[in-house]
């Protein structure tokens, strides 16, 4: 296969895909979600590894394998299923992650609020800083992007490390917990078996698919790694344990020192820092230290996020589905310099739109369940490639595999109808829920009748190239 075809830099090796997994799966502010669960926690997460982690990295791995184009999802939805499914995925995909980063302001103030003390709490009602915020995140983004990803995958490393060391400093108050025996250590570590219920089902659902989700996202940069056959693979099979231990252990860390009831899912990090580690001066110190660290990591995660949904309009634009403006290459630094400072500005857009009537808390919410809605419908038609797809093909996916498939498109479905269930405090449920299912539905609606558009310029371009008179 050539990998050069379309004038990509191979940017990435095995070490730069890994920093890629974590910093674009883990996202430590998940483990505010999960705690809202309560003492089972561990066992709501032991079941979403089981039923969407494990075949996720599994179907991620053989796909990967079998198709390594530039464009992954994308490209293995529409060669597996059909090109209106694999366009749907990459509308979805860019949603969710749009969803995802449009309350970075809100998230990155209030980490720094909750860990200043008292002292924080002007920042938790100054919407006016958190759209500040907002607009430099994304002009980071844009200018990292714009100058490739051998400049950009510096913020999926720094990321990484950061990631690594907010872990590492929650564990650190796991086992201040243990030596000081802490209250509410043994409900962190209890395996007892969730109720049913309404709250617990959306936890799992944004835990399941949120959380513990994002293997594919390497993947769309195929052409740009050095080995993308193999190393893609090999990057999840490196990553996955250390983020399910990060997950779990992280979780347990906020339920040590915060009671579920408590939890702060905007700003659980800072929060546990805080109660954590005391009222000192030098405690002070350290939980700004930590939530800088935090805050370092998810800015790394939307520099490389908006890297990796530039290039899924790009691909369509290949394919003739979207304009040729989309797939421009940067005449120096060959990337999509047009499609990023598009997505990066719709991040903005939205960011604004997200705390128009709602307080930081609740926009982060609305958010993350538009997001995660947008993501479980990208997910039911991947998990469809290996379920329904690839029946002509010399590669079939054997029985364990679809097994694997099956469920996690059951969690994934499940997952599209919990989006609406608030975990957190809201002023309105139903207005909240008004507003997840809204966005869900205009937005897929919306992609539904671009692509309509696309297939009719494919339409209208194809007689015409056919009717063109050829060289004797």
């Amino acid at each position: 296969m050539d990998t050069t075809k379309h004038g990509l830099k191979q940017s990435l090796r095995l070490r730069d895909l890994v920093s890629i997994q974590i910093v674009v799966i883990v996202w430590l502010g998940w483990t505010g979600f999960a705690a809202k669960q309560g003492a089972t926690q561990m066992v709501l997460w032991l079941v979403a590894i089981l039923l969407f982690y494990l075949p996720l990295a599994a179907v991620v791995m053989k796909l990967s394998r079998a198709l390594p184009i530039e464009g992954g999802i994308y490209q293995w939805i529409k060669e597996g299923v059909s090109p209106f499914a694999g366009y749907m995925a990459a509308w979805n995909l860019g949603i969710y992650s749009i969803n995802a980063f449009a309350p970075i302001g809100s998230i990155l103030v209030e980490g720094f609020a909750r860990a200043a003390g008292p002292r924080g709490d002007w920042m938790l009602k100054s919407h006016t800083l958190a759209l500040a915020v907002t607009a430099a995140a994304c002009l980071v983004a844009y200018y990292f992007n714009v100058h490739g990803l051998q400049l950009a995958k510096w913020w999926s490393n720094a990321g990484s490390f950061c990631t690594i060391a907010t872990f590492i400093a929650m564990a650190c108050l796991l086992v201040k917990a243990f030596v000081i025996k802490a209250p509410l250590l043994h409900n962190s570590f209890s395996l007892a078996w969730p109720t049913f219920s309404i709250l617990t089902l959306s936890i799992f659902a944004k835990v399941a698919v949120g959380a513990l989700s994002g293997f594919d996202n390497a993947a769309v940069f195929a052409e740009e790694c050095k080995n993308a056959e193999n190393d893609v693979a090999r990057s999840v099979m490196i990553a996955a344990p250390l983020i399910a231990l990060m997950y779990v252990l992280g979780t347990s860390t906020v339920l040590t020192y915060v009671k579920p009831a408590d939890v702060d899912v905007s700003a659980a990090v800072g929060q546990v820092m805080q109660v954590g580690l005391g009222g000192s001066a030098l405690s002070n110190v350290l939980a700004v230290a930590v939530v800088g660290a935090f805050n370092i990591a998810f800015v790394a995660a939307m520099v490389i996020t908006i890297g990796v949904v530039a290039r899924l309009p790009m691909v369509a634009g290949w394919d003739g589905l979207l304009p040729a403006w989309w797939s421009a290459l940067h005449p120096k630094f060959r990337v999509p310099s047009k499609a990023i400072g598009a997505v990066a500005g719709s991040v903005f857009v939205l960011g604004v739109l997200t705390l128009l009537g709602a307080d930081n808390q609740e926009a982060v919410q609305v958010g993350a369940s538009a997001g995660v809605g947008s993501l479980s419908v990208m997910y039911m038609l991947l998990f469809s490639v290996v379920l329904f797809g690839f029946r002509s093909r010399p590669w079939r996916p054997g029985a364990g595999i679809r097994l694997g498939g099956l469920a996690g498109f059951s969690v994934a479905l499940l997952a599209l109808f919990f989006q609406a269930v608030p975990v957190g405090d809201v002023a309105n449920t139903r207005i909240y829920a008004l507003k997840v299912v809204t966005v869900m539905l205009v937005t897929n609606a919306l992609g539904a009748y671009l692509y309509w558009l696309g297939a009719r310029r494919q339409a209208s371009v194809a007689p015409a190239s056919a009717d063109a008179p050829t060289a004797d």
